[in-house]
C-alpha cells in the first residue's frame, strides 16, 4: 500500500511503503508506538483517578467549577482515546481488532465529540449546526466510532477559518446510515481526496488552511469505518468545503 511524505518544498509526495526498509521501518514504529502508549495511560489514568479524588475533597462546588472538572475529565479521556488509536491502527491493519456492534443513539456520540471540542469552538468562534435525529439509533462499536466521530469533528475544527462554521448531520439513505461533518474552510484539492486517509498522508504545508500534519486520525477513521463495513470520503456542501462522509451500513 503507497504512502505518502513530504518533499523538501512542503508538497506531498508518494513512497513504497512495500519495500523491506519501509517494512523494517514501520515495524519500528509499532514498537516504539507501544512503549509510548504503555508510558502514557499511566499518567494519564491516575490523572482521571485525581480527579475522582479531588471531586470528594470539594464537597459542595459551584456549576462553573463542577463544568471545568468536567471539561478537565473529558479532555483526558480524549488524551486516552488518541492514544490507544496508535495501537488501535495497528491492529485494524492485522484484523485483530473487529467492531462489536450493539445499538447507539448517535446523538449521543456527537454531543460528546462537540463537548470534546468546546475549547475549539470557544477559541476560533466558530459555529457548529447539528442536524441529527435525537432518536436515531445505529448498531455499531461504541468506543471505537465514537472516536472515529471525536476524529472527524477535530478535524473539522482544527482546520474551519476563524468565525467559521462546522456541520454535522446524520441520516438514513435507503439502506445506510450516512454521518457527514464538515467545515466552511477551502476544499481538499482533487487530486488529493484520496490520498489524504493514507497512514503517512501530509497535506501541503503551504495550504494556509492546514499547516499542519493530519496524523493518525483519518487514517484510523479510515480502518474503523471498513470495520464496520462501511466507507468514508471527502467531498464539497454547499458552503461547507470539506465535508467528511462516513456511510455505514444499515443493521436490523
Amino acid at each position: 500500500m503507497p504512502g505518502g511524505a513530504a518533499s523538501p518544498n512542503g508538497d506531498a509526495v508518494l513512497i513504497d511503503d512495500d519495500s523491506d526498509s519501509a517494512k523494517e521501518l514501520r515495524e519500528k514504529k509499532r514498537v516504539l508506538a507501544a512503549l509510548v502508549v504503555h508510558d502514557l495511560r499511566s499518567p494519564l489514568a491516575a490523572a482521571v483517578g485525581y480527579i475522582g479524588l479531588l471531586r470528594e475533597e470539594l464537597g459542595e462546588i459551584s456549576v462553573a467549577q463542577r463544568q471545568y472538572l468536567d471539561d478537565v475529565e473529558l479532555l483526558i479521556g480524549k488524551a486516552l482515546g488518541l492514544v490507544s488509536t496508535i495501537l488501535d491502527v495497528d491492529e485494524l491493519e492485522d484484523g485483530m481488532l473487529h467492531a462489536e456492534l450493539a445499538p447507539v443513539r448517535l446523538v449521543e456520540l456527537i454531543e460528546r465529540a462537540r463537548a470534546g471540542n468546546r475549547a475549539h469552538f470557544e477559541v476560533r468562534q466558530l459555529r457548529c449546526d447539528v442536524d441529527v435525529d435525537d432518536n436515531l439509533v445505529v448498531k455499531l462499536d461504541r468506543d471505537l466510532f465514537g472516536r472515529v466521530i471525536e476524529n472527524m469533528l477535530d478535524n473539522a475544527t482544527r482546520y474551519a477559518p476563524r468565525g467559521g462554521r462546522c456541520g454535522i448531520s446524520a441520516k438514513r439513505i435507503d439502506d445506510l446510515v450516512e454521518i457527514a461533518i464538515g467545515n466552511s474552510g477551502p476544499p481538499v484539492p482533487q487530486a488529493e481526496r484520496e490520498q489524504i486517509f493514507g497512514r503517512y498522508f501530509q497535506v501541503e504545508r503551504r495550504r494556509a488552511s492546514a499547516r499542519a500534519n493530519r496524523g493518525l486520525g483519518l487514517y484510523f477513521c479510515k480502518l474503523a469505518v471498513e470495520a464496520h463495513g462501511g466507507t468514508i470520503h471527502v467531498e464539497e456542501r454547499g458552503d461547507l468545503g470539506a465535508v467528511f462522509v462516513a456511510r455505514l451500513p444499515e443493521r436490523a
